[in-house]
């Protein structure tokens, strides 16, 4: 069973509405997250991670497209990151996340991102990969 892109913007709504529980239900138990130099593996990890980051930063995913695959898909989304708090570098390599970069408090930066996801035969995510880059200009 594979995920669809209806599915997905339930994903997303549940994601932008920090709904972690409903945004569980599209794990698998043993899912990990790559991104920015770091992995979360598993739903308890999952929720700390964000429950630390969002204390900091606010989040907004953009869909811009759903492109599925043999075992998966890649999303092409922009996200808004919104400084809540200073958070310093040496907060994050603290916690153990050290490749991300801090948005300042009060400012906002919107990044564009492919994101594969990996699914299990059942149809849940299993593995996310973030790729970003920064555009020529």
């Amino acid at each position: 069973m594979m995920m669809t892109e209806a599915d997905y913007h339930r994903y997303i709504e549940a994601f932008n509405a920090r709904d972690y529980a409903t945004l569980e239900t599209f794990f698998a138990d043993d899912f990990a997250l790559e991104n920015a130099g770091f992995r979360v593996e598993g739903k308890p990890a999952f929720r700390a991670f964000y429950a630390f980051f969002h204390r900091y930063c606010r989040e907004e995913v953009m869909f811009r497209g759903f492109y599925p695959g043999t075992d998966g898909f890649v999303a092409n989304v922009v996200i808004r990151f919104e400084g809540l708090e200073d958070l310093s570098p040496d907060v994050l390599a603290e916690k153990g996340y050290s490749g991300m970069t801090p948005v300042a408090k009060g400012q906002a930066v919107e990044v564009e991102f492919l994101i594969l996801y990996l699914l299990d035969a059942g149809g849940l995510i299993r593995h996310i990969k973030g790729a970003v880059w920064i555009p020529a200009g």
